[in-house]
């Protein structure tokens, strides 16, 4: 896969992903069934419009008819005072009449059977909407909780992710921690050693040896003392030890 196809990929799934975000399927189930109703009130509008239309197709049918009754009368009597011509121009207004009505008739039953079709259509989207309106409220229960759930879960994997960051502050601050106090321990032995000087130690690395070892024969010295005051001779451990028991008798 070339590279411009697959940053076409990766842009492709991140829109698809932005849009599952936006995308709340509550709205979507309520534009639905606003869809639907709009469908509803269409069929209904048009169901009015048919039947409008076929009750003024039904009037002209009553007039035809009526004229019809009408001119076959004229023709009669034309004919019972011997006008044939006024007979036959009665019986040519009938025909035209009756080709006007077999027309109108044919236009009326087609009228019928959209009137027939738009009800059933009505009955069969308003049967739907009803059952969509208690599915919708059904799928909308059912996607609040996952939705509660799904919060849950997220908030109970951030705060694991939280305590995992907090560790690993403390394991950094104990390193670091080590890590300096390893540096102070390597700047006192330096500093011991005389190898790095002591800015709080008046003198140079020679002056502070010495003192160190003026320290320290001091110390032996004063060791010593303490050890001869600490020496009894044993005769007068003896005599002292005889003398108690005298006292004790």
């Amino acid at each position: 896969m070339s590279f411009l196809a697959r940053l076409k990929a990766i842009f492709s799934a991140q829109a698809s992903q932005a849009l599952d975000d936006l995308e709340d399927p509550r709205a979507s189930l309520d534009y639905s069934l606003t869809r639907l109703q709009a469908s509803l009130r269409q069929i209904s509008d048009s169901l009015v419009e048919v039947s409008t239309a076929r009750r003024n197709l039904e009037t002209q049918r009553m007039q035809l008819e009526a004229a019809i009754a009408k001119y076959e009368t004229q023709a009669r009597d034309a004919l019972a005072v011997n006008r044939e011509d006024l007979a036959a121009r009665a019986l040519e207004r009938k025909a035209a009449a009756r080709e006007r009505l077999e027309s109108l008739q044919a236009n009326i039953e087609t009228l019928n059977t959209q009137v027939d079709s738009l009800k059933t259509s009505q009955a069969s989207l308003r049967q739907k909407i009803e059952l969509f309106q208690g599915k919708k409220e059904e799928l909308k229960a059912i996607y609040d909780s996952s939705r509660a759930q799904l919060k849950v879960k997220e908030a109970v994997s951030g705060l694991s992710k939280d305590l995992s960051d907090v560790g690993h502050a403390i394991e950094r601050a104990e390193a670091r921690i080590r890590g300096m106090q390893s540096r102070v321990k390597a700047i006192d032995e330096l500093v011991a050693s005389g190898a790095l000087d002591d800015a709080l130690t008046p003198g140079d690395d020679i002056d502070r040896e010495l003192a160190s070892l003026s320290r320290t024969a001091a110390v032996e010295k004063e060791l010593e003392q303490l050890k001869a005051t600490l020496q009894v001779d044993p005769s007068e451990l003896a005599l002292n030890e005889a003398k108690g028991q005298n006292l004790a008798v």
